[in-house]
C-alpha cells in the first residue's frame, strides 16, 4: 500500500533574480511557504512514512539565509561576512521548489526510505506559489 503524507513549514529569506527586470532585481525578502506532499511505503516498525521534522529540518536551510544565484557577483562580497545559500540559476520560487524537493529526496534515500517528494509547493508571496510534482523532478 502507498501513503501519502503533507507537511507544511516556513523559512525566511531574502534573494534577488540577478536576470530579472524589475524591483526583484533588488536584494529583498519574504517569508516563504513550503508545502510538501510525500508518497511511498511507511516504516514496517514504525509505521512512519517521514518524520515530519526530518522534512521541517531540510526547509529550515534555508531559514534566515540570503539566497543567491550561484554566479551572482554578490556572493564572494556577503561571503566575507556570512554563509550565502547559491543556487543554479536565479532563486525563483520554481527554482527553491524543484532544490528543496531534491534535498529531501536526497535524505530520503541517504536514510534507505522508499518515499519520495510527490508534490512540493513553494509560496513567495500569499498569492502566488511554484509547484513541482513528481513526473517533474
Amino acid at each position: 500500500m502507498v501513503t501519502c503524507i503533507y507537511k507544511e513549514t516556513y523559512f525566511d529569506a531574502s534573494h534577488r533574480l540577478l536576470h530579472y527586470q524589475g524591483k526583484c532585481h533588488r536584494l529583498h525578502g519574504h517569508r516563504w511557504r513550503v508545502e510538501v506532499w510525500i508518497r511511498g511505503t511507511p516504516d514496517e516498525k514504525t509505521g512512519i512514512l517521514v518524520d515530519y521534522n526530518d522534512i521541517k529540518e531540510v526547509v529550515d536551510r534555508f531559514d534566515h539565509q540570503v539566497v543567491l544565484n550561484e554566479e551572482d557577483p554578490m556572493v564572494a562580497c556577503l561571503r566575507q561576512f556570512q554563509d550565502v545559500v547559491t543556487t543554479v540559476g536565479d532563486p525563483t520560487s520554481e527554482v527553491l521548489a524543484e532544490v528543496i524537493a531534491g534535498l529531501i529526496n536526497e535524505m530520503c534515500g541517504r536514510d534507505g526510505r522508499d518515499a519520495r517528494v510527490a508534490k512540493i509547493r513553494v509560496w513567495e508571496a500569499e498569492t502566488c506559489y511554484a509547484e513541482v510534482t513528481d513526473a517533474d523532478l
